[in-house]
């Protein structure tokens, strides 16, 4: 088995097997010294002198996030955050270089995280610093993704911790994906494709981890069980989403299978389990009477509709649950969205109660 596949095995014995991705590797660079000439050159020694410690600092934590060492994965992930922000403080002057002529070049070399060290390396463009941001994020997620597998998850507060690691990773390579990975063309794992397959996978990791806390309530009511329900379908689409990422793009496919074949494999049978338990769950809360019954919309507009509150509830709880296959997981939770109107006679006010024929109320109704 080789060095990269042992770094990324939990040393954990859980039997739940999770997903880490490997950093990038990048060849040193020095930074100080180019962005001060510039700085001198195109302003003045005096404003050169007011950002050496910034640029100090900009080559110190790219040195350290190169050599790495001795790093803790936590002083590896700060690093780069700092190295990040102070990408972030001096990108400005990135711009001036490329515009003077006279600057020196300064050009970041990035290799393919799935490859093997020092294969499939790219360039970037003279002075690009889009790549080199877009490389820290995608490490910044890689780190955090390690962090996560690294805790024991058979312990309440391994999960805790492995699940918030994990959502981490999900919004740095939410960034790279929404972002940076549309301004650079470079290696594979730096696409807009891959970044979206690694958010979606590293949320359902997440998910899962939210699921197993969520079952170990062992709360038998309804609410509880719909909600199960609902993580369930939500974990099953996020895997089958990264799944049909990568089978959609050969490219994708062919780097996946070099690295490690078994991802593909994973995400598949990750997607169907989630998606067979959501489905078995659903119909242990239904009825069977129910189950053939119209959309949830339609059987609302024509319900009658009781003067008491609670039985009101339960009705909208119970073609909640019926209606759930039909509805799209959203990352933030799941919503219902209630039009009033004078077909829908009723509204929600605090403490949760539904009053029916409220229109001598004035506007604004909430509706949370």
């Amino acid at each position: 088995m080789s060095n990269k596949k042992q770094r990324l095995l939990n040393p954990n014995t859980n039997p739940e097997e999770v997903l880490a991705v490997p950093v990038k590797q990048s060849d040193p660079v020095e930074l100080y010294r180019p962005l001060r000439n510039l700085v001198t050159r195109i302003y003045s020694e005096s404003n050169a002198e007011k950002v050496e410690s910034v640029l100090e600092t900009l080559n110190k934590c790219r040195s350290d996030m190169v050599e790495r060492g001795d790093l803790s994965l936590p002083m590896q992930r700060d690093c780069l955050i700092h190295y990040f922000k102070c990408l972030c403080m001096v990108e400005p002057l990135f711009s001036d270089a490329d515009s003077d002529a006279d600057s020196d070049a300064i050009v970041f070399v990035w290799y393919d995280a799935f490859y093997s060290e020092h294969e499939g390396g790219v360039s970037s463009q003279r002075n690009s610093i889009q790549l080199e941001m877009a490389a820290v994020l995608f490490n910044l997620g890689a780190i955090c993704s390690q962090i996560g597998a690294s805790f024991d998850r058979t312990t309440a507060l391994g999960r805790h911790l492995a699940m918030d690691a994990f959502i981490a990773a999900a919004r740095f390579f939410m960034k790279l994906w929404e972002v940076h990975a549309k301004e650079v063309s470079a290696t594979l794992d730096l696409s807009p494709l891959f970044a979206e397959s690694l958010h979606c996978l590293f949320y359902a990791q997440a998910l899962e981890l939210k699921l197993q806390q969520q079952q170990n309530n062992n709360s038998s009511s309804a609410l509880e069980k719909n909600r199960c329900a609902f993580l369930f379908e939500s974990v099953s689409a996020h895997y089958e989403r990264a799944y049909n990422l990568i089978l959609g793009d050969s490219a994708a496919i062919d780097h996946v299978l070099a690295f490690d074949p078994t991802w593909i494999t994973h995400l598949l049978k990750k997607g169907k389990f989630f998606r067979e338990e959501a489905r078995q769950r659903r119909s242990s809360i239904l009825p069977k009477s129910l189950t053939h019954e119209p959309p949830f919309s339609s059987r609302l507009s024509c319900a009658i509709l009781d003067h008491d509150a609670e039985s009101v509830t339960e009705k909208l709880v119970r073609g909640t649950c019926r209606r759930l296959d039909l509805w799209i997981p959203k990352l933030e939770g799941w919503y219902l969205d209630v039009v009033l109107s004078e077909d829908t006679p009723f509204k929600i006010i605090d403490g949760r109660k539904l009053v029916a024929n409220p229109w001598d109320m004035p506007p604004p109704y909430p509706t949370n």
